[in-house]
């Protein structure tokens, strides 16, 4: 199997040259659609009338424009990229053209309500999912997205013909091999497909830390054994002779109970294994051993692994804090909830959530504990923060609210050193800082930037209150990449890698005003 680590070795190599082979051109200030207006056009391999005809598209033909040269726009047809005379062509920035499917080049890549980053976020794709592509629009592709039109930046889509190999992939091995090895897989959401090529059918995908068996090799892809039949992975994603570390455990059975916002349980005890699902407070699961930090656990007869600090064993499942009997009675009153928040089963983060309510809401107050209404909504009684109910009473005196306390908790790390990875006073990364001063404070959420955008509820940007949860893109606007938290005035706390400390920026900033992707309330 010393071969298959060759293969490995020049696999990026490969995939960049796959990559530049497949992509659409680069983009230009003149993308858009084009119409050819003459009864046939031809579409050149370069920008020059002696250069050789790729393809000869008939009178009212649309083609993607890419870019210009010169007296020659770039274009994209039938799946060949070309150069066509802008003298008969006419051009527009938008319009319809079907442009057959297109794959997702980028991770965390928005797919939005319009063609622009304004525009509402409908949801989010990642690198190797396709789309059909129906339209263009001033530099972004039109969608078509869960049953309904959406848009999503050109930058991160590769067009190309989908569901037929072209050649340019290599063929399964003919040669059999009688030895076999175990490869670890790498990347989260990698394809296993029914041929060594993209063009290939999907058979499923894995995540960093599962294992399989390869069997063999067919150019920069491994043969693999996938749930009883044959499959195919890029090299690009699997680590050969990685066998599963095992650990001793000790063994156990006893009841425990989630304590967090969406706790991932995975198939080994570590974060480098694969998702089996993730569950809210009050989720009962068995707890049948331990393996360091984590609790070994079966939940619907599937096992997995739950990190200890978001799994409570032992006790009754109504121990938390904030009784019933420190609940102030008080005569029926109105109020109006003022910002989406959670309706809880008791005074306290740590209750669950029966439902999140949206501003404009009416509910009825019933009583108090000194952060907290009793309310009932549509017949049943729950608790809400002070802070995020509009009413007239004012018996709990003046309180500071629960987003002010992170913040000042925040304050404190003022100055503490930029650390890649770091969690502690001796070194922050941006999603560690806020998930340590969150912890802090009692609260339990994901550690990434990405998972950190599911933590609590969203909150549109006109509405931030001090202790929210922001959200950037990275550098290239690809995806999740910064995270930290609101303090008011238009201004965020974070731990930042360009000035290389915890620091106090504001949102109007170009850089963060320009790369601004979401905000979460947790409390």
């Amino acid at each position: 199997m010393n071969k298959y680590r060759k293969f490995a070795a020049v696999v990026g190599i490969v995939v960049c040259l796959m990559l530049a082979v497949g992509a659409t051109a680069a983009r230009a200030d003149s993308e858009g659609v084009g119409t050819v207006t003459a009864s046939a056009l031809n579409i050149r391999s370069e920008a020059s009338a002696s250069a050789a005809i790729v393809a000869c598209p008939p009178q009212g033909t649309k083609v993607l424009v890419t870019g210009d040269s010169g007296d020659w726009y770039q274009v994209y047809y039938d799946g060949h990229s070309g150069y066509m005379s802008k003298e008969y062509l006419d051009f527009s920035e938008s319009g319809d053209i079907a442009l057959g499917t297109g794959t997702v080049t980028g991770n965390d890549v928005c797919v939005r309500s319009g063609a622009g980053t304004s525009n509402d976020i409908l949801g989010g794709v990642n690198k190797g999912d396709t789309l059909s592509v129906t339209g263009v629009s001033s530099g972004w592709f039109k969608v078509s997205y869960n049953g309904s039109a959406g848009y999503i930046s050109s930058a991160y889509v590769s067009l190309g013909s989908a569901g037929t190999n072209t050649g340019s992939e290599a063929s399964p091995a003919s040669e059999s091999q009688t030895s076999s090895e175990t490869g670890t897989v790498t990347g989260n959401y990698v394809r296993i497909r029914s041929g060594a090529g993209t063009t290939y059918p999907i058979l499923g995908q894995v995540s960093t830390g599962d294992t399989l068996t390869v069997t063999d090799s067919s150019g920069d892809w491994f043969k693999v054994s996938y749930q009883g039949s044959t499959g195919y992975i890029s090299g690009k994603y699997v680590s050969l002779g990685s066998s599963p570390q095992t650990s001793t455990q000790s063994e156990t059975s006893e009841t425990g109970r989630i304590q967090g916002t969406y706790v991932r349980m995975r198939s080994g005890p570590g974060t480098n294994y694969s998702i089996l699902g993730t569950y809210d407070t009050g989720t009962e699961m068995t707890v049948t051993g331990t393996d360091g930090d984590w609790y070994k656990v079966r939940y619907n007869g599937t096992d997995g692994y739950v990190y200890k600090a978001y799994l409570t064993t032992g006790g009754e499942s109504g121990s938390q804090s904030g009784s019933e009997t420190s609940v102030t009675s008080m005569d029926d009153t109105a109020a109006t909830v003022i910002s989406a928040v959670h309706f809880r089963t008791g005074p306290d983060a740590s209750y669950e959530s029966r439902r999140v309510l949206e501003a404009g809401t009416s509910v009825t107050i019933t009583g108090y504990t000194d952060k907290w209404y009793r309310a009932t909504y549509d017949g049943a009684e729950g608790y809400i923060f002070k802070t995020y109910l509009s009413t007239g009473t004012a018996s709990s005196g003046a309180v500071s609210t629960e987003g002010e306390r992170l913040v000042a908790e925040a304050k404190r790390y003022l100055g503490v050193p930029y650390v890649y990875g770091g969690t502690s006073p001796s070194g922050f990364d941006c999603s560690g800082f806020v998930y340590y001063v969150y912890r802090q404070c009692g609260y339990s959420i994901t550690r990434t930037a990405t998972a950190q955008n599911g933590n609590g509820v969203y909150v549109s940007r006109d509405a931030l209150q001090p202790g929210d949860i922001i959200i950037f893109y990275n550098g290239a606007m690809s995806g999740i990449g910064h995270a930290g938290m609101y303090v008011g005035d238009g201004q965020f706390i974070h731990a930042s890698s360009g000035s290389g400390r915890v620091v106090i920026s504001s949102l109007s900033e170009t850089y963060y005003n320009s790369h601004y992707y979401s905000a979460r309330r947790v409390v």
